[in-house]
């Protein structure tokens, strides 16, 4: 994920150049600026004779263009979010798991380690699966470290290592890995229809292709320029939400997934080390 500071924005726009969507749709722009020539040149010098277009048809079209990118954006961008969330919530279960088996297990009993190392392998597992190929095997890992889990506090209860009460206070917890591996694997197996993301990209071309003959009358070669600038917006955004609605690959505005589960392993392991010393 790339990082950056919100209020430094003279930053961001030196940057430009670098964002993924101005290296990716580069050559895009170029082709829509000579396709606009193109036709600049075949009804403004050759033929002198322009098509009945105008402005009005791409405000038309540009209304309906932008209903459907408002909701192709929102509805990736709620991706995004819920995923994060998700991943929030699993950095706070994991601190309380580890809080309260802190306050229950004496002090240098084994199930310590084991406790903090199936937490830390947890989301290690849960990013493995969630960028592991699709028409790969369930998520097999994750399920196992937290049936590990419940095994051993059960074990644990029964031979009095844990209170009772650990049950209670435990089983919540633990069922909550279960709902952030669902949420998850909610996200990862449900794309945005195939139809509705072919359908935009398949109106923003259309559009790309009026947009020349409804301004060649009325900005002569300053078409390719406006062309090119209406290109860039509308594909962008669709470039953007293609990006954003699967949030847990490794492309640049992806979830920091590696980060997180780092952080979960290394607050672990403080906890581990703390109550063993």
């Amino acid at each position: 994920m790339i990082s950056y500071e919100p209020k430094h924005w003279f930053r961001v726009l030196l940057d430009f150049p670098k964002s993924p969507v101005f290296r990716t749709l580069f050559l895009d722009v170029l082709a829509a600026g000579a396709w606009a020539a193109f036709v600049v040149w075949l009804q403004h010098d050759l033929v002198r004779a322009h098509l009945a277009l105008g402005p009005a048809l791409l405000s038309v079209l540009g209304i309906i263009l932008g209903l459907l990118l408002v909701f192709r954006t929102n509805t990736a961008y709620d991706r995004w979010w819920e995923g994060r969330r998700l991943w929030g919530q699993l950095v706070n279960v994991s601190r309380a798991l580890g809080h309260a088996l802190d306050a229950m297990l004496p002090a240098s009993h084994e199930s310590r380690r084991v406790y903090a190392q199936a937490v830390a392998d947890y989301p290690l597992a849960l990013v493995a699966y969630l960028r592991a190929p699709k028409s790969a095997s369930g998520p097999a890992r994750p399920l196992a470290i937290v049936t590990t889990l419940t095994s051993r506090v059960h074990v644990d209860v029964r031979e009095g290592t844990l209170p009772r009460e650990a049950i209670v206070v435990l089983t919540p917890m633990l069922a909550a890995f279960d709902d952030i591996l669902g949420g998850c694997d909610r996200i990862r197996s449900t794309p945005i229809p195939f139809s509705y993301s072919s359908y935009i990209k398949q109106f923003v071309l259309l559009y790309a292709v009026l947009v020349p003959f409804c301004l060649v009358r009325d900005l002569g070669y300053g078409t390719v320029v406006a062309s090119m600038a209406i290109f860039f917006a509308t594909m962008g955004l669709e470039l953007l939400a293609t990006e954003i609605e699967d949030p847990f690959g490794t492309d640049p505005n992806d979830l920091p997934l590696d980060d997180i589960a780092a952080s979960i392993a290394r607050d672990t392991s403080i906890m581990h080390e703390t109550l063993s010393a």
